[in-house]
């Protein structure tokens, strides 16, 4: 592997409910074009529960100039069925690719592929199930049926979507569709999936397994994800996140996706092309734990930072900007300005610190790629959106927050997350 080889990003491709595309997407963090809705959920005209999430508005996969027999095929296997969170790569992917002003048409383009999910094709896969096991409880003439007739019925049914709960189908859908015949990868740990995934696509180039790669992760909120995180406590109820402050009371999902593509700077510099940033290096440590709970004491979400600054060549006092994951919980906000107290504990002065989870919401396992996409924006036109619905930081917090939209020259930032089950990872961008 050749470390030397310098990683840069040349294509960024944002779906969120401030906007979609790099533009649209930077300027509605710019204009706080928050877009939370409630969402209900009814099964046979019998509301279940409705929760708040930021949606994704005026989306339709046939609008991203992707060729029509290629999304035709996947619906086909798909049964008809449009999956949103795949349709989210796809455009996530496109919109990347375009921006870096790659050709991927034909299939010898050298691109690589590293997706990331949290459980791409389970929720769905799992309504499916219950419809089935609800019908067949209230039919009284299949009351007779034998275990073995269900499950030979059940194999029968459910053969094709069952393979889709397994992430390479979706992977090779995506690669198909982008003519992607080098080393591709799925990924899921967690929230802090994005970051593992750029590590991996600059391991790509570098290990010479492709010539570029692209990155992509998305996510769609539904009920089961939303109950889950009301019966942990940790859902905001009044839809608005709070990251930091004294008040928070949760966190809110978000719809969407994001894609980056990433190539050596000898490349993006031959060809011309934008650079937003040179990706540096990522640092990550396993805590392991427990799935739901930071262990407070622990110094894992720490070494996840420094091992980041390590593997970049950079300092503590390098940094002029971190984003954290900044969800909104107590536990969990406590648990990362710690973190990053201690890190930056003899930085004078210590790096600024924003959070994005109130502009585009939880995201989860695409949060931290879509974050890093606006802080390499934040990154190219020198200003820090600022952190939104936090008027009074929680004293027991050790960091100073920007409460205001800044303009300040910046060179290097650092996106971190603490994931669930215990994934800490950092990653470092500087400008070239």
């Amino acid at each position: 592997m050749d470390n030397r080889q310098r990683i840069v990003i040349t294509g960024i491709g944002p779906i969120s409910s401030v906007g979609i595309g790099r533009e649209n997407f930077w300027q509605g963090i710019l204009k706080k074009k928050i877009n939370v809705e409630l969402e209900e959920c009814y099964l046979d005209g019998e509301l279940w529960d409705k929760f708040y999430y930021h949606k994704v508005k005026d989306f339709d996969i046939n609008n991203f100039g992707i060729k029509k027999a290629k999304l035709a095929a996947i619906r086909d296997w798909k049964q008809g069925e449009e999956i949103i969170d795949l349709n989210y790569l796809i455009a996530a992917v496109k919109l990347a690719l375009d921006d870096s002003g790659l050709d991927y048409n034909n299939d010898d383009n050298g691109i690589g592929l590293v997706l990331a999910h949290e459980n791409l094709g389970l929720m769905p896969f799992g309504f499916k199930v219950s419809d089935l096991a609800y019908e067949m409880l209230i039919d009284k003439k299949k009351t007779e049926v034998s275990k073995k007739d269900f499950y030979d019925g059940f194999y029968k049914k459910f053969l094709k979507s069952g393979y889709d709960v397994q992430t390479f189908a979706d992977l090779f859908h995506v690669a198909r569709v982008f003519n992607i015949h080098e080393y591709s990868l799925f990924i899921n740990n967690a929230c802090a999936s994005g970051l593992y995934a750029l590590e991996t696509a600059s391991q790509i180039i570098r290990s010479k397994q492709a010539k570029r790669a692209v990155v992509a992760a998305s996510d769609h909120p539904d009920i089961y994800k939303y109950l889950w995180f009301r019966d942990l406590g940790i859902y905001a109820k009044d839809g608005i996140v709070k990251p930091f402050a004294k008040n928070s009371n949760g966190l809110v999902f978000g719809a969407g996706g994001a894609g980056m593509v990433l190539e050596t700077l000898e490349d993006a510099q031959k060809r011309g092309a934008t650079i937003y940033a040179e990706y540096l290096g990522g640092g990550y440590d396993l805590e392991g734990w427990k799935i739901t709970v930071p262990q407070i004491g622990s110094n894992s979400y720490q070494k996840a930072m420094t091992n980041a600054l390590k593997r970049s060549n950079l300092k503590p006092e390098d940094i002029d900007l971190v984003c954290p994951h900044g969800v909104g919980s107590g536990p969990i906000d406590y648990y990362e300005s710690k973190a990053i107290a201690e890190v930056f504990s003899e930085t004078d002065p210590r790096p600024l610190i924003t959070t994005f989870k109130p502009y585009v919401g939880h995201n989860l396992g695409s949060t931290a790629l879509l974050e890093s996409a606006i802080l390499l924006l934040a990154l190219q036109n020198n200003i820090i959106p600022e952190t939104l619905n936090c008027e009074e930081v929680n004293s027991r917090f050790d960091i100073t927050l920007v409460q205001k939209q800044t303009k300040k020259k910046l060179k290097t930032v650092m996106k971190s997350c603490c994931a669930f089950a215990g994934f800490n990872a950092a990653v470092t961008f500087q400008k070239v």
